[in-house]
């Protein structure tokens, strides 16, 4: 099973739009979304961005990744993750609950892309959310949702 995926246009592009992201702080030349990424972020004593876009790997990378996202915020930076949505993890409670600025919950499981530009038949098989830091220790807030590749507030009436 790979973990190089593609963060896919419909999740990737409103978020590159409210954030203008500067670096991509998990990709390679064929899964980079911004000109400017890290190949191996876990490795720096600190990240060059200040709008950081976080498309980490999903296995034994996932938990440092987003201990070191909620690190790198607190140095006055915003980082933007696509993560799974696994609130009984202990990463998520030492590094997303009082430290992420919001939590933006996906309504449905996002097709990601494999390194070439192309989607397979499945989903994944977890629950995905996007979690933002905004610098130090915040309330945690869970708000927005994703819907029809959109950000926002938006509900089904």
């Amino acid at each position: 099973m790979t973990e190089r995926w593609q963060t896919p246009p419909e999740v990737f592009n409103p978020l590159m739009r409210e954030f203008e992201f500067d670096l991509d702080a998990a990709a390679d030349y064929e899964t980079a979304r911004t000109p400017r990424f890290l190949t191996d972020a876990l490795a720096l004593d600190e990240w060059p961005g200040k709008r950081i876009w976080l498309n980490p790997p999903y296995g034994r990378k996932l938990a440092p990744f987003i201990r070191r996202a909620a690190q790198e915020a607190a140095k006055d930076k915003v980082v933007v993750a696509l993560i799974p949505f696994r609130c009984r993890a202990s990463w998520w409670h030492e590094a997303v609950v009082g430290h992420a600025a919001e939590v933006r919950c996906i309504r449905k499981r996002p097709k990601f892309l494999r390194a070439d530009g192309t989607r397979p038949t499945l989903t994944g098989t977890c629950d995905s959310c996007i979690v933002i830091w905004r610098g130090g220790p915040l309330p945690t807030m869970l708000t927005s949702f994703f819907q029809n590749g959109e950000c926002g507030d938006q509900q089904k009436p």
